[in-house]
């Protein structure tokens, strides 16, 4: 079993150095309870002694009862204090791993966290900050265990050192071969993870495309029988056989306990005949550890597992704060591009690749000028790099060769945040806030206008900063995302597919009056559709084909 990475992540996530006052008052705990043990066959064999003299009455000593209370509240308050701390370490724990991750998270660029996919985040996030959460409390009694034991050994020295000798010798074989069989076992908890990742992915589909299933039952039996059904097969196997080793760790601990008893009675007599005559005192003493042992011996378990989960969040935080800059914190936006007056994308190119490097899709070179005030359409068939395109332009995407320039300054990592202020898009497939989010000094009715002005009035509401009711069609909903984008108000506005999911009304509405609105407001306005009916009401019009961008004569 390796602990070390457990002991470097509680050093490192410890700032104020909470979990040496967490040890001290463990170890406190459990020597206090050894003590316990220590009082009470000491008190009762001196009463038993005295008991059997003359006057029976001496037999009932006060002093033993103070000692007692004493330790007791010794135990009772230290044992308290250690699991309240360790609740309150473990939780501050998993807030700031939380936060860090989800602030790391955000500042992520997109490509990156497309690579790491939702399934991971959600999994490491939920099962693996949670496991953490659980194991402060069980680790803590398993160490306040552990020193009991250790303490009531050396108890158990006092009494006969041929039965420590014994206990000793047996313990180290028992944790031994426990520690030589974990590795495997922490390995094989790791793979169980790992299985639930994939099948959160796959359960993914499921809840994405559930209507696309509905519609064919073919789709639905491959993807339950051929993918989730299978791996939820592999995972419930595998969590099997980690719960068997674990169960095997638990009954070889209990019978270990027995078979120390039965060693130290029928066994060690033999070797050492003055073991019998202490074998009063050793019985009740090995019975007071089984349960400390057992324990100890469980929490190796928690540790296993609170292991894992650290090795998963570490990878996690690594592979996030790879290219990763910027806080999360109330931005000054300085509006330095805001008064543009041209946009020239230059030589521009884009390749997705794999874990080998090789390029699998590539746009580009994507070479034109987008004027102030511009109504821009972009057109082109199914696959042929259109979402790609509206990614690297507003700056999503990094280009692979290539740069963009505003007027005269080439657009850098120090200033492409101010260039991507700029823009406001509803993307395909885009994600509907609750919240208007980002829009600052709004007003109830201003929203409630807007709600009206998209025929929205009656199949939603704006109250206390959110809509009632998001569960409209795709177009209602994209009428949703436009009134956010009216408010966002920003200078360059990017519509991917905006009005295929329209009825005629709206759709006529929005080529033959909303985009000239937003034109006369100077705004820039770049569209992607397949409208042919409207491509009079562009500026320019070019098209996507097979990655190149080309200029599209009306």
């Amino acid at each position: 079993m390796n602990v070390k990475p457990l002991l470097d992540f509680i050093k490192r996530e410890s700032k104020d150095n909470t979990y040496k006052k967490i040890l001290a008052m463990t170890i406190i705990s459990g020597l206090s309870n050894a003590l316990l043990l220590a009082v009470i066959n000491y008190s009762t064999a001196k009463m038993v002694k005295e008991a059997s003299g003359d006057d029976a009455e001496s037999a009932f000593n006060f002093k033993f009862i103070i000692i007692f209370a004493i330790v007791f509240l010794i135990y009772i308050i230290t044992k308290s204090r250690a699991l309240k701390l360790t609740a309150s370490f473990a939780e501050n724990i998993v807030f700031n791993i939380r936060e860090r991750i989800v602030k790391q998270l955000m500042n992520t660029e997109l490509n990156q966290f497309e690579d790491l996919g939702r399934a991971e985040i959600y999994t490491r996030l939920t099962n693996d900050t949670n496991e953490l959460s659980s194991s402060g409390s069980f680790i803590a009694n398993g160490i306040q265990s552990a020193v009991l034991v250790f303490f009531a050994i050396i108890y158990l020295g006092s009494i006969n050192m041929t039965a420590v000798f014994v206990t000793v010798g047996m313990l180290t074989i028992a944790i031994s071969n426990y520690f030589i069989s974990s590795k495997k076992l922490q390995s094989e908890i790791g793979e169980a993870i790992s299985l639930e990742t994939v099948y959160f992915d796959k359960l993914n589909e499921v809840t994405g495309g559930f209507k696309e299933i509905k519609l064919n039952l073919k789709k639905k039996y491959d993807l339950f029988v051929g993918k989730l059904q299978s791996i939820a097969a592999e995972l419930r196997d595998k969590k099997i056989l980690t719960t068997e080793k674990t169960t095997y760790y638990f009954v070889f601990a209990q019978a270990f306990f027995y078979g120390l008893l039965g060693v130290m009675v029928y066994v060690v007599p033999v070797l050492d005949k003055k073991v019998l005559t202490d074998l009063a005192k050793i019985t009740p003493t090995i019975l007071f550890i089984i349960i400390p042992l057992s324990e100890a011996i469980g929490a190796l378990e928690v540790v296993n597992k609170a292991t894992v989960a650290i090795t998963n969040l570490d990878e996690l935080e690594q592979r996030l704060t790879e290219n990763n800059a910027g806080k999360v914190e109330d931005p000054v936006i300085m509006g330095i591009f805001n008064d543009f007056k041209k946009v020239h994308f230059n030589d521009l190119r884009f390749a997705y690749r794999n874990k080998e490097g090789q390029d699998q899709f590539s746009i580009g070179p994507i070479d034109f000028e987008v004027n102030r005030g511009d109504i821009i359409f972009i057109i082109g068939g199914n696959g042929s790099g259109k979402s790609t395109l509206v990614k690297l332009l507003t700056g999503l995407y990094p280009p692979t060769s290539g740069d963009i320039t505003i007027d005269d300054t080439i657009i850098t990592n120090t200033n492409i945040q101010e260039y991507r202020e700029l823009y406001s898009v509803i993307f395909a497939d885009f994600f509907l806030f609750s919240e208007l989010y980002g829009v600052r000094d709004l007003t109830d009715n201003t929203v409630i206008q807007l709600l009206k002005k998209m025929q929205l009035s009656d199949k939603t509401g704006y109250k206390d900063g959110a809509f009632l009711n998001l569960n409209l069609s795709t177009g209602q909903r994209k009428r949703l995302a436009m009134i956010a984008t009216i408010l966002e108000d920003k200078n360059i506005l990017v519509f991917d597919e905006w009005a295929a999911d329209q009825d005629p009304e709206f759709r006529k509405y929005f080529y033959e009056e909303l985009i000239f609105e937003f034109k006369k407001q100077g705004k820039t306005i770049i569209a992607i559709t397949h409208d042919d009916h409207y491509f009079d009401k562009a500026d320019v019009i070019y098209k996507m084909e097979y990655g190149k961008f080309l200029k599209y004569s009306k």
